[in-house]
């Protein structure tokens, strides 16, 4: 009997043993430091926020910060460290950043499809791009983007048979018929313009005329992954676990209430909506969410090479890294926990 009771007790985990089993089961805490490219909407940086309110970092170990830059050269920021990773809604920025030896790489697909495109003032015919000729284009943020540009070779338009207009963020300048023409992101403006200024509006989709380009990105600095792999890998797993959530319709409601808590009083409720629905098709992909696909980025690096948007073009393999998001992925689903 007391030979039995010595095996029994031996068997049992001391609590010692116990504790030491569950700090080891514990990732070791990394401290995270995100740049938001734009305010909080619910759009695709939005996982960001779901994956923090629903204890995804808390679970991987991630202690996570965050900032706003309003302008793509804020990105120069992870470059230097001093954020560890961020969004980009724009390949154009991508390419000179990694071009000028700022150690940078796509390492998600936070969007798969560009959420720019063009507005028009409804009924005056101008959603094909050829009917632009001797129209007034709006010019936003210092330079034209590069899916106008795109449109613009693509239907074999000189840009000298338009005049083009340097604008704000407004959106303004085309009730006020400054411009026949408007660069919109999809996902806020149209209904910024129609529920706001009372502006009813046709679209130019750049995908519909030919150019299907990538959207919203995660970069992150390559010297802060080299250094901390595994850290990234949960903070990149718990943020796709957010994204998986919130790419659920079913969340929908959950989702619009996050984006109203973290999103000021800059955006509506009505907004968030509108911005969540236009989003929720861009979240997924059938191999799973931020999956990036390296043929798409070849044919848009190819065009900012063509377009000579970009000189010395950097290759694919310096701009992308599709290793990470391969490993917290499988069968289509993250890997959880």
């Amino acid at each position: 009997a007391a030979a039995t009771s010595a095996a029994t007790a031996a068997a049992k985990p001391t609590a010692a043993a116990t504790s030491a089993a569950t700090a080891a089961a514990k990732p070791t805490p990394v401290k995270f430091n995100w740049l938001f490219g734009f305010t909080i909407q619910a759009n695709p940086s939005m996982p960001i926020i779901v994956a923090k309110e629903k204890g995804y970092y808390a679970e991987q170990g991630i202690d996570i910060t965050w900032d706003f830059t309003t302008t793509s050269a804020g990105i120069r920021l992870i470059g230097t460290g001093q954020y560890h990773a961020g969004s980009v809604s724009d390949a154009r920025s991508v390419a000179n950043f990694v071009k000028e030896g700022i150690p940078l790489k796509v390492v998600a697909q936070q969007g798969q499809d560009t959420a720019r495109g063009f507005a028009s003032r409804k009924g005056e015919n101008l959603t094909n791009p050829k009917s632009w000729v001797g129209k007034k284009v709006g010019i936003k943020g210092g330079e034209p983007w590069t899916e106008y540009l795109a449109l613009m070779s693509s239907n074999g338009i000189d840009r000298k048979q338009v005049t083009e207009v340097p604008i704000g963020f407004s959106s303004v300048e085309l009730k006020e018929k400054i411009i026949d023409i408007l660069p919109v992101f999809l996902g806020n403006e149209p209904y910024h313009l129609r529920e706001n200024l009372k502006q009813d509006i046709d679209l130019t989709i750049p995908k519909a005329h030919g150019f299907d380009t990538v959207g919203t990105v995660m970069v992150a600095n390559t010297q802060f992954v080299q250094q901390n792999r595994a850290g990234f890998l949960r903070f990149l797993k718990a943020t796709m676990k957010g994204q998986e959530f919130m790419a659920d319709v079913k969340n929908r409601s959950e989702i619009i209430q996050m984006a109203v808590q973290y999103g000021g009083t800059a955006t509506t409720r009505g907004a968030h909506e509108y911005i969540y629905n236009f989003t929720l098709p861009d979240l997924a992909h059938a191999s799973g969410v931020g999956w990036i696909d390296k043929a798409r980025w070849q044919k848009d690096l190819d065009v900012l090479k063509d377009l000579k948007l970009v000189t010395d073009v950097p290759t694919l393999d310096r701009v992308v890294d599709d290793t990470l998001i391969k490993e917290v992925l499988k069968d289509g689903k993250v890997i959880w926990p």
